[in-house]
């Protein structure tokens, strides 16, 4: 996907969750460890619920901020939004499978930042600052979330 504008870099967002947890849930039916495929589970919802919540917040958001063009700043960019990987959990413990899921997350908030260093118009900073904080919660609730089912 060519990322041009935020409305684009929002949706590049909303489709690696979708394309994560098909990921997951690809592999969800092959793993045979109880607790990897509860988080597995877990984590599948999580990123569907996410995407939608990222969809929401398009049709919510300034057409002004959304329209804002942001192609000429991926030249420097240090996670560029074309790149990714395919991910693969099913020979993965819980431990591993987090740090797959996070770097995802972390991909993700490195360019909301990095956009937000760039543009200029304060209705798309405000886009972009609700958009890195909701990634920011969403990864910290994962990683909560997560430590309590291994504790189970």
């Amino acid at each position: 996907m060519r990322v041009e504008t935020l409305e684009d870099a929002l949706e590049w967002a909303r489709r690696t969750h979708v394309r994560l947890a098909g990921q997951i849930e690809r592999d969800l039916g092959k793993v045979t460890n109880e607790r990897s495929r509860m988080l597995l589970d877990y984590l599948a919802k999580h990123e569907r619920t996410l995407s939608e919540t990222l969809e929401m917040t398009r049709h919510d958001a300034s057409p002004a901020a959304l329209h804002t063009w942001c192609y000429e700043y991926f030249e420097n960019a240090p996670s560029h939004p074309e790149s990714h990987e395919a991910a693969d959990f099913r020979e993965l413990a819980p431990d591993a499978i987090m740090r797959k899921v996070l770097a995802e997350h972390e991909h993700i908030g490195d360019l909301f930042r990095y956009l937000r260093d760039q543009v200029e118009p304060p209705t798309a900073h405000e886009l972009i600052d609700n958009l890195l904080s909701l990634e920011e919660h969403e990864t910290m609730r994962l990683v909560r979330d997560a430590e309590r089912m291994e504790d189970l």
